[in-house]
């Protein structure tokens, strides 16, 4: 890979970790949150999830989540649940826009932090909750901490790269507005990390990006041995369709910047890149 294409894959990368003041505004966020749900339904525990806490969020575009330990008996019904954290927090939080994103409550901040999802859990054994279900009225089985140690052993066993390119993918993803699950498109970055040693983010770019072409974007199984199949995120064909076409132009457009790399045409390697994540430097 040569420098200046090394060289802007890694800006990339750095340009799209959160700093130190959304980190900040994070915590901020964090703190005035669990006082008041604290406080208001005497929640047991609030954890982070997700993104942040994997570390492969994206500065400006990634949510803080959160699951949050509810007392009491889980009702039969998850929307109950999602419900009261959606009255209290629209009593209590005055600095945001409180709305239900199944199966969270979304806080969309006025000020210049990320945003916050807030998921009502119910504590099982060894980590496990059961949370709503995206995608129905009832609940499913949700271990936070297995993913956590699946992208921390894919970090450990790539010399520290397994983020960096979780990063690249999900910029891509988000500069190219592609409607593919953010949780989905990690796990498969993580899950062909580990089989594919050692990292080279312009080579593994277009390897990735062929062979989820090539497997026709379908569910995946939990690579962790937890859970239900990982869906792709696409609601409808027509998402299903522009995720596929998107995909197919990420995987023509790496291999032409994998090409330029290695016979030095280092201007037409970055013009390939620039065009596969949609920015103009």
């Amino acid at each position: 890979m040569s420098a200046t294409t090394a060289s802007l894959l890694e800006s990339l990368i750095r340009a799209m970790t959160p700093d130190e003041v959304a980190r900040t505004a994070a915590a901020r966020h964090r703190k005035e949150v669990e006082d008041w749900l604290t406080a208001d339904l005497e929640i047991i525990r609030m954890r982070e999830t997700g993104s942040w806490h994997h570390g492969t969020a994206l500065d400006r575009f990634s949510d803080v989540d959160y699951f949050v330990t509810m007392r009491g008996s889980r009702p039969l019904a998850s929307g109950a649940a999602i419900e009261a954290l959606l009255s209290s927090l629209s009593r209590g939080i005055n600095g945001a826009l409180v709305s239900i994103d199944r199966p969270s409550v979304r806080l969309r901040y006025f000020d210049d932090g990320p945003d916050v999802e807030i998921t009502p859990a119910y504590y099982q054994d060894t980590d496990d909750y059961d949370i709503p279900d995206p995608d129905g009225s009832g609940w499913i089985r949700s271990n936070p901490a297995t993913h956590l140690k699946y992208v921390d052993r894919a970090q450990r066993e790539t010399a520290g790269r397994a983020k960096g390119l979780i990063r690249l993918v999900k910029t891509w993803k988000t500069w190219n507005n592609v409607p593919l699950s953010s949780f989905y498109l990690e796990m498969r970055v993580a899950q062909y990390t580990l089989d594919n040693k050692p990292i080279i983010y312009d080579r593994d770019l277009r390897n990735f990006f062929r062979g989820l072409a090539n497997n026709g974007l379908r569910e995946m199984n939990d690579p962790t041995n937890y859970g239900r199949r990982i869906t792709t995120g696409t609601s409808s064909l027509a998402e299903s369709v522009t995720a596929k076409y998107a995909v197919e132009e990420a995987a023509r457009l790496s291999r032409l910047a994998r090409e330029a790399a290695e016979d030095d045409d280092h201007p037409t390697a970055i013009r390939h890149l620039l065009t596969l994540f949609n920015c103009d430097t």
